[in-house]
């Protein structure tokens, strides 16, 4: 339950490691913020609302401008939908001029005209109506007029089609009711006919007309208007290819708009656009383009107009916002340096000065200057200055006061020291040679009573008879006793002052001890001695047996380890021992002096003996992990004792 619980989202979805990561990158931000200085923060701030409005103002011009170019397009459209319109109008026209020759051509033949020939009356109809297609076509005549007899032969006929390059077509192209129709054929131009049947004569049948629209027609329409500037016009069939266009030229080839207006003639829609050329186009700036179909035939007008000239003055004008934006950013800008500066030179002097007096330096007066609230900071400053300037005089004079104090009772502690030092050495080397002297009486007094003794109750032994069985017991027992206590005796001098520490030397001493303590309780040791070549003097050579001494007496009584690590070696001036064992550790803060006995003043006397000869003594240790006792003590440490 426990661990589901600390996997548990924090309010909001967010876990506390998540909250914190956030919590983190805002402060990284803030205190960034927090570094720029304020005149680049007034520029910041001047240039967000300058460039705000700027912004605004271009929206709602440019917003203007498009609507304008959009006005502009619509005109385009509608001029090349009057165009169209005027080019319906010429075939409509065309139409009406047919069927009215038609209607004479039915009513106005005699009886005595002879069959299969025309009277001149009727070719005058005809060649007046060939006149009269020729003027409503912008003085272009056309290309046909075909009079057909009942059987579909032609009777009269005005040329054979040379500039559309096309066949006579088939009385049934010349229906009445599909009129007016297109044609193109073979190499030939598109072509629009109309026609009508003839009625109230039996000689003749149907009147048609073919027709080439002029390109005049659209040279005409652009001469309409010059408002709009240059632009050129297109005649475009159904596949796309240009009739006839307004700079007098009939090309027959694929329009270069018609990737671009390609859907719009297909299905005879209207519509205007942008076009930007590509690699290889003859046109080579961008121009607009405008499409209208024409309502009598599948047919349609191109307009086109270089995009500078038809859109001059909305870019004109989208180039004046542009540039009455960036002036007024750069005069709001300018404005809000200025008086950012005025502002911001005292108060960077201004706070000059107080970071002078944080780095202690009150001398100096700081000058009012700048306006309003600027100098009455400077005039508060100025006083404070002052203030702390007498405050540190008064600080100084206690300061002095102060350390001529501490002197002294640095000098009374460091005499303390010194005594203690001399006091503590003398103590321990009263210890030892108490020790020594205690050691010499137990082996000179004690040891040899006691050896005497052993001797006297062996040799009464030996003088009783066997029936004495239960004395001699008795005796042997007491002799029993008597031999265990010469051998405290003797562990007893041992630990006092072991004689292979003053015959074999350090290292040697601590093996001994090592052997007969630790290896008798069953630990099991590994021992690195490296061992001196020359003698140590006696201060540093006891003093580390003593160490050692605690440390180890330490491991049996409290550690409970199993195996024990006991390390000495040497440098060029000074001794390195280690005691590491693997038992249950402790803490070593909660150990203080007095607390359990004499554990706790055993490491202190441990640490004092090293202090003493200008060594150090650290203990390692935590609970379940074992305690490790480092130290070292200079070779000449009898000099630091003296």
């Amino acid at each position: 339950m426990k661990s589901q619980a600390s996997n548990k989202s924090a309010p909001g979805g967010k876990s506390p490691d998540v909250r914190s990561r956030q919590s983190g990158r805002t402060h990284r931000v803030w205190s960034r913020y927090s570094d720029i200085g304020l005149q680049r923060r007034v520029m910041a701030y001047a240039f967000i609302g300058m460039a705000a409005l700027a912004a605004i103002f271009a929206f709602v011009a440019l917003d203007a401008v498009d609507k304008s170019t959009d006005a502009i397009l619509r005109e385009r459209l509608n001029l090349a939908k009057t165009v169209a319109q005027s080019v319906d109008q010429t075939i409509l026209a065309s139409k009406s001029l047919v069927s009215l020759t038609a209607s004479d051509l039915g009513s106005a033949r005699p009886n005595s005209a002879r069959p299969g020939e025309l009277t001149g009356h009727e070719i005058a109809m005809l060649e007046s109506l060939r006149a009269s297609l020729a003027g409503v076509n912008a003085g272009t005549p056309p290309e046909s007029v075909i009079l057909f007899d009942a059987d579909g032969r032609v009777v009269w006929e005005t040329h054979l089609l040379a500039e559309s390059n096309n066949t006579i077509p088939s009385p049934e192209f010349f229906d009445e009711a599909a009129s007016p129709s297109v044609s193109a054929s073979g190499q030939g131009y598109s072509t629009f006919s109309v026609g009508t049947d003839i009625s109230g004569n039996s000689e003749l049948a149907r009147l048609g007309a073919v027709i080439l629209p002029s390109h005049r027609l659209l040279a005409v329409a652009g001469q309409t208007d010059t408002a709009f500037g240059e632009y050129r016009l297109e005649l475009l069939d159904s596949s796309g290819r240009v009739i006839a266009n307004s700079s007098g030229e009939r090309p027959n080839d694929r329009s270069r708009h018609i990737d671009v207006i390609g859907g719009l003639v297909f299905n005879r829609v209207e519509g205007v656009g942008e076009h930007s050329p590509v690699a290889g186009d003859e046109a080579d700036v961008d121009h607009i383009v405008a499409y209208a179909p024409l309502s009598s035939v599948p047919w349609g007008i191109v307009l086109e107009q270089r995009e500078d000239a038809a859109l001059a003055l909305p870019n004109s004008l989208r180039q004046r916002v542009l540039i009455i934006a960036a002036a007024g950013l750069a005069a709001g800008l300018t404005m809000a340096w200025i008086t950012s500066r005025q502002v911001v030179l005292p108060l960077a002097r201004l706070t000059g000065q107080a970071k002078r007096i944080a780095e202690g330096d009150l001398s100096g007066s700081i000058a009012p200057e700048g306006q309003d609230e600027v100098r009455r900071l400077a005039v508060s400053f100025e006083t404070m200055r002052g203030r702390l300037e007498a405050s540190q005089r008064e600080l100084a004079d206690w300061s002095t006061e102060l350390e001529e104090r501490v002197r002294e009772r640095t000098a009374q502690l460091e005499q303390r020291d010194r005594e203690r030092s001399v006091l503590l050495n003398k103590v321990i080397s009263a210890q030892e040679d108490e020790r020594k002297r205690i050691a010499r009486d137990l082996h000179d007094q004690i040891g040899q009573t006691l050896t005497g003794l052993v001797m006297q109750i062996g040799g009464a032994e030996a003088t009783l008879s066997d029936d004495q069985a239960a004395v001699k017991k008795q005796l042997a027992d007491l002799g029993e006793s008597a031999s265990e206590a010469v051998e405290e005796v003797r562990r007893m001098m041992s630990d006092l002052r072991p004689s292979v520490l003053d015959d074999m030397g350090l290292e040697s001493a601590v093996s001994w001890y090592t052997e007969n303590h630790l290896e008798r309780e069953g630990i099991n040791v590994v021992l690195d001695l490296q061992r001196l070549k020359t003698p140590l003097s006696p201060n540093v050579e006891i003093s580390a047996f003593r160490v050692y001494q605690e440390a180890i007496t330490n491991v049996i009584k409290h550690s409970s380890a199993s195996n024990v690590r006991i390390s000495l070696a040497y440098d060029e001036d000074r001794l390195r021992g280690t005691i590491e064992d693997d038992g249950i550790g402790f803490e070593v803060s909660a150990v203080q002096p007095g607390a359990d006995g004499g554990w706790a003043v055993g490491l202190l006397g441990m640490t004092e003996r090293a202090n003493l000869l200008g060594g150090s003594l650290h203990i390692d240790s935590s609970p379940g992990k074992g305690t490790t006792v480092n130290f070292e003590i200079p070779l000449e440490g009898a000099a630091h004792n003296e």
